[in-house]
């Protein structure tokens, strides 16, 4: 099909769409001809799709004009794939919350952390593997770390707009007569650098594309998930759940920093509707046991991590948080740091104790779950909003983000999936006396 070593193509690829299972032979090109119009999954406007037979000495495809293609498909819904796809294995990650739990601005600072931590720490770099199925995420990144005006005080309602049920984080195909719809992953490429320590003769065994999926808050609610809308499946695809518990959304945390710090800023408007956040993570886990064949009381073996938002807020909450052990830390022996478990193991036993005091409810539905539950706390802004002067609506200056520990969920999962790309440790045991 192309011209490369056979063994640079993966046996089995898997879509990032629809999550169908296909050997790269198999996968169908896009006509690159104006005039090739018309796919029966995709509609009249698409260009369409076809299984070549004809090739370029450089390994493009020929479409019936003798245009030369470029990009792929997957053969089960005809949605964009793209190439690296076919070479390198895909990490599947979820992160989801209720409506307004502010996965958006987290999402936004974790990218953005990771584009720079990644390189410069870990010598592993963090790129976009399809700038235009990243053009929202980077959309989101724009106004909050490269606004044009950093120093103005803007609405949060305004830097982000909030994630919804239809539009650019969804593809739709048709199959028969049902249109079916499918969440737009954003896409990226995980690669050891020439000068990571754990480079060998196939860097490729180290490396992988990202598949990392965001959906409205909406979509976890009970009953919105449907075969023509299997919008949340990648949940039991992941390797790595994310999930998002905003404490200024319930009511014991908000009574609780409201006498320690007075007004809490939220996104919730006076009489609007708050989910209870603990009825997401059960929906979310039996979804997951359904798609995934697990029986009712069996637990999950991939990570959960509960990350507590807002971070800024409620860390006096927990004076633990304050110590002065980083949770990224040099390593003996490594010319690059490594997670120190043993401090991410306490920041986690400390946040749980406080979620046990306050939401109960929200360690049950995790710890039912999944085997692994890790606890935690985030600030996707790093400062508190303030009330503009002029609007009394919340507000804060770009130039005085600081993202607190947005990028450690990201760090945490890529050690499980990954350990020599990212290495954790724990700290050295003293001999007993």
């Amino acid at each position: 099909m192309v011209d490369r070593p056979a063994s640079t193509l993966l046996e089995k690829v898997t879509c990032p769409h629809c999550w169908h299972h296909f050997e790269p032979h198999n996968v169908l090109w896009i006509a690159a001809h104006p005039a090739l119009r018309g796919d029966p999954r995709l509609g009249s406007d698409a260009h369409r799709r076809f299984l070549s037979s004809r090739f370029t000495p450089r390994g493009g495809a020929l479409d019936e004009s003798g245009t030369e293609c470029t990009q792929l498909a997957c053969p089960n819904c005809h949605l964009h794939v793209p190439r690296l796809c076919l070479e390198l294995k895909p990490w599947f990650v979820s992160i989801f919350g209720a409506p307004a739990s502010g996965k958006s601005y987290f999402l936004a600072a974790m990218t953005w952390a990771l584009r720079r931590r990644l390189p410069a720490e870990f010598r592993v770099s963090f790129t976009d593997t399809d700038a235009d199925a990243n053009q929202l995420l980077a959309g989101y990144e724009q106004p909050l770390f490269y606004n044009p005006t950093p120093d103005d005080l803007l609405p949060l309602g305004e830097l982000i707009e909030k994630t919804k049920e239809q539009g650019d984080l969804y593809d739709t195909a048709q199959f028969g007569s049902d249109v079916v719809q499918f969440p737009r992953p954003f896409l990226f490429t995980i690669r050891p650098q020439p000068d990571h320590p754990a480079t060998d003769p196939d860097p490729a065994s180290l490396s992988r594309i990202l598949c990392l999926y965001d959906n409205a808050g909406e979509s976890f609610l009970a009953g919105r998930d449907s075969s023509v809308r299997p919008v949340t499946r990648h949940l039991a695809e992941s390797s790595l759940l994310l999930f998002l518990f905003d404490p200024t959304q319930h009511q014991p945390f908000r009574q609780r920093l409201a006498a320690t710090r007075g007004e809490v800023a939220t996104d919730i408007r006076a009489g609007q509707g708050v989910n209870r956040q603990d009825l997401i993570l059960t929906e979310a886990a039996s979804r997951v046991r359904r798609f995934a064949g697990l029986r009712d009381n069996e637990k999950h073996d991939q990570p959960l991590i509960v990350i507590v938002t807002k971070q800024d807020v409620w860390e006096p909450l927990v004076p633990e948080l304050r110590a002065a052990e980083p949770v990224v830390a040099p390593s003996r022996g490594l010319t690059t740091p490594a997670l120190n478990l043993d401090r991410l193991d306490d920041t986690s036993q400390a946040i749980r104790r406080l979620l046990l005091d306050l939401t109960p409810e929200v360690v049950t539905a995790a710890e039912s779950f999944a085997r692994t539950v890790v606890y935690v706390g985030a600030s996707a802004l790093g400062v508190a909003p303030v009330r503009h002067p002029q609007t009394g609506r919340w507000s804060v200056r770009p130039a005085d983000l600081k993202p607190t520990g947005v990028e450690i969920p990201f760090l945490y999962g890529l050690s499980k999936q990954i350990p020599r790309l990212v290495p954790s440790g724990r700290r050295p045991r003293r001999p007993t006396e």
